[in-house]
């Protein structure tokens, strides 16, 4: 029975009643979705016409509803995430620890298996960069860099890389021996549109660390860092190039959380040394061309 067929005053009633308590209170609603149609939300405006990424992955850094997904309010969490000893509150306290954003994101995303006192073995480090893009033999790069911070082989404490052999010149400096947001401010301060921080406006960054703490290696640790970033964890625009928006950079950098836009690469190990490598030459040659 419809309410134009209703002739009961009190069943009338009745409905006019629901239906005021429906306007009153709202349906409840799923947070809308974007669709296919919509340009990226974030999408920087001089990137126009960047190839957007499905919806059901490519959320805007803070898209995610608070208290959505444990441990994070804006970063990714692993679908799979590996046991743990800490909760969240404490892997955000202990990320601070970690001088390297990657590994502080891929910690506070359950990624990275560690134990209590900061132990990651090797494997595991493996298995967690196997999932996130770069090819095995950067892995083996990366894997081999790690082992060497201490002098038992086979694992490194995630807790204690300050001070380590990855300590290099021309570091940033947003995570060593803490977090210091103004350092991520100068890094910020190289975007040319305010909005993004393109590969170009990175080894223009790179270029004013290097000069601040000068040093061949750590030119060449530094441009390399960036480079591995950006092809793992940047959004890719229309030209296929990568960039950061100035939120998903802060979020990795600073906070130690993988941009909450990332999503697993479909087919993993597509980032080689070439694409890593390529970049930093192009950072290096740019350097030297400068002279500085």
């Amino acid at each position: 029975m419809t309410l134009r067929s209703c002739t009961d005053s009190s069943a009338r009633d009745l409905l006019d009643r629901r239906a005021m308590k429906i306007r009153n209170d709202g349906p409840v609603v799923s947070p809308p979705v974007k669709s296919a149609a919509q340009p990226a939300a974030a999408a920087p405006a001089p990137i126009a016409g960047a190839a957007s990424r499905p919806t059901s992955g490519f959320m805007d850094a803070g898209a995610r509803p608070v208290g959505d997904i444990e441990g994070a309010s804006h970063g990714y969490v692993a679908a799979n995430k590996v046991e743990s000893p800490f909760s969240a509150e404490e892997k955000a306290a202990l990320a601070k620890k970690i001088p390297c954003p990657a590994l502080a994101g891929m910690f506070q995303a359950g990624l990275l298996k560690t134990e209590k006192d900061g132990t990651v073995k090797i494997p595991d480090l493996e298995r967690a960069l196997s999932q996130i893009g770069p090819s095995s033999t950067v892995r083996k790069v990366l894997t081999n860099g790690a082992d060497k911070t201490d002098s038992i082989p086979g694992q490194f404490n995630l807790f204690k890389l300050n001070g380590s052999n990855l300590d290099h010149t021309g570091s940033t400096g947003i995570r060593s021996n803490g977090v210091h947001p103004e350092r991520f401010d100068v890094l910020k301060s190289f975007s040319k549109d305010g909005k993004t921080l393109t590969p170009k406006d990175m080894a223009d960054a790179n270029e004013h660390f290097a000069k601040e703490d000068p040093g061949f290696r750590g030119r060449v640790t530094g441009q390399t860092e960036f480079a591995i970033v950006m092809e793992v964890f940047g959004r890719r625009a229309a030209d296929g190039s990568r960039y950061f928006t100035l939120d998903d950079a802060k979020s990795l950098f600073v906070d130690g959380q993988i941009p909450g836009s990332w999503e697993p690469p479909a087919v993993p190990g597509k980032v080689g040394l070439g694409d890593v490598l390529g970049k930093s030459a192009l950072g290096l040659f740019r350097q030297l061309i400068n002279k500085e």
